[in-house]
């Protein structure tokens, strides 16, 4: 959010040196935030990060920092799955291959480290 400010705050400069200083005019130039109608969407997205880094914290503290901070990296194989299956944005049959590969390393690479977990919290 501190970036959109400068940024909006610079573009703001920019359009005022090029509409000769004339306040008013320059902010009829700047896009709008459309606060209106992006309050849900934007609140319901931080809520869902909120949740999630929650649960990634309760997942290192119950299951330790190699498999827990792994689990919560597994985020990435959802979204990739969303990228294939419902957005089609991966094209080519043998670029999904490659991604299934990669994605089964990186499972394999989770159970292993699964394995080294000893029971208990963190201490």
């Amino acid at each position: 959010m501190i970036v959109t400010i400068w940024i909006w705050a610079l573009r703001y400069l920019y359009n005022l040196d090029l509409m000769d200083y004339n306040f008013r005019d320059a902010y009829d130039m700047m896009p709008s935030f459309h606060v209106r109608e992006m309050w849900l969407p934007g609140s319901l997205a931080g809520i869902l990060y909120s949740i999630g880094n929650f649960g990634s914290i309760v997942a290192v503290s119950a299951l330790g920092q190699g498999v827990g901070y792994s689990c919560t990296q597994l985020s990435m194989l959802v979204s990739g799955l969303w990228g294939i299956f419902f957005f089609q944005e991966i094209k080519g049959n043998g670029t999904i291959l490659g991604w299934f590969f990669a994605a089964s390393v990186t499972v394999t690479g989770i159970l292993w480290l699964s394995f080294e977990h000893e029971g208990g919290g963190a201490h």
